[in-house]
């Protein structure tokens, strides 16, 4: 039997594979890293790394153990329920990043998506129908909800989730820490 925390680190690998590397990849393969870019180049930078590798793989490393720890059937119903909803969220994420008119390194352009952004809103889909169906289980039996576990799970990852969107909040200027900077700058 294989330890839990050598399970976890490889699902953490596992989620930091298909959160940054495979899209990098794809950008790399059409951009090369550390080039010199022309003015306005939107590029990869830390941010991609704070928030889907780190934050992400947290999140899915919470979810992963509370749903290992609960035994829960799995129902084909919550299933789609949880992909729809995942698929929901991501084109509503999606819609508002091109409404803000963002220019990330998935999304050169207001509603234009590169390879990599095609690959995120895959990714996302799948993160968020995982996300989904932990919360479904939750919902079908509130009972949990005075579970020990299910309260630190919904509270680490729900911190998760906010360190997540003040992440995007802070990635436009940057951020110092000490003599730390974090730099929204494209590599």
């Amino acid at each position: 039997m294989v330890p839990r925390l050598l399970f976890f680190i490889c699902i953490l690998i596992a989620s930091l594979i298909n959160n940054l590397i495979v899209p990098y990849a794809i950008y790399y393969k059409k951009f090369g890293f550390f080039k010199k870019r022309p003015q306005g180049f939107i590029g990869v930078n830390f941010w991609g790394i704070i928030m889907d590798g780190i934050l992400a793989g947290g999140i899915n490393i919470i979810i992963l153990n509370y749903l290992l720890n609960i035994n829960s059937a799995i129902l084909l119903s919550d299933l789609i329920v949880s992909i729809l909803a995942g698929f929901f969220f991501m084109i509503i994420c999606h819609i508002y990043m091109s409404v803000k008119k963002w220019k990330v390194w998935i999304m050169p352009k207001p509603w234009v998506w590169n390879l990599a952004g095609y690959w995120h809103m895959f990714s996302m889909t799948l993160q968020m129908s995982y996300v989904g169906y932990c919360f479904i289980i939750i919902l079908r039996n509130l009972d949990r909800l005075t579970d020990s576990l299910t309260i630190f799970s919904v509270i680490v990852g729900f911190s998760l989730a906010c360190l997540f969107i003040l992440s995007l909040k802070q990635e436009k200027k940057g951020l110092k820490i000490g003599k730390v900077n974090i730099s929204n700058k494209p590599w």
